[in-house]
């Protein structure tokens, strides 16, 4: 079975600040900590707002393998 976990980061203005970097900072921290298997990893972006007051939201999703649910016997 597989599932994903998302690491986001808000930033105020452009999507070329720092936001990604934070994302894969926080994504392969829990890497680290879990132990899972990453399937895939892909990049989100998201805007709300316009103009200047605009706040892009990017991240990373992490797909990963977990473990069947057990058998019932």
């Amino acid at each position: 079975m597989i599932a994903f976990k998302d690491f986001r980061s808000t930033t105020a203005g452009s999507p070329l600040s720092d936001g990604m970097d934070r994302s894969l900072v926080l994504a392969n921290e829990w890497l680290l900590k879990t132990c899972v298997r990453p399937v895939n990893i892909e990049t989100i972006t998201e805007t709300r707002g316009w103009t200047a007051l605009a706040k892009v939201e990017r991240g990373i999703r992490v797909w990963y393998e977990v473990a069947p649910p057990p058998l019932k016997s």
